[in-house]
């Protein structure tokens, strides 16, 4: 396995093996979260290379980082294979609002954060810190 990256080349194909990779895993059915077999170590390995490459050489503008309590939320989904639409009605707001707030647009309320709290087990002092 190659230690770094350093063209656009070199970046480029290995964007192109990630990608077909992903793909063919896709088909057999061994992307599936929490999965950890030859393929998700090998599409880890070179998503890593990636990265390094665009953080020293492509200079891209970071997104806008998420909080340890937005990660929080995102993660009990995730983790029970919940779609944003399951997670808005679990916590009994419009799906839209619930996206907002995952996107840092909208602020969490006190009756949301009571949810979380209640719903999905997230530390209160997380919610008071974050929210």
């Amino acid at each position: 396995m190659k230690k770094k990256l350093t063209t656009k080349q070199e970046y480029d194909e290995t964007k192109a093996i990630v990608e077909a990779l992903i793909s063919e895993a896709t088909e057999k059915g061994m992307l599936e979260p929490e999965m950890d077999n030859e393929y998700t170590r090998q599409i880890s390995e070179l998503s890593k290379l990636m990265a390094t490459y665009e953080d020293e050489y492509m200079h891209i503008l970071p997104l806008r980082e998420k909080t340890p309590l937005i990660r929080s939320i995102e993660e009990y989904f995730y983790a029970r294979n919940m779609k944003q639409k399951d997670g808005a009605r679990l916590l009994g707001i419009n799906e839209s609002v619930f996206s907002q707030i995952l996107s840092g647009k909208r602020r969490i309320t006190m009756p949301i954060a009571k949810r979380l709290h209640s719903k999905l087990g997230i530390n209160a002092d997380m919610i008071l810190e974050f929210a």
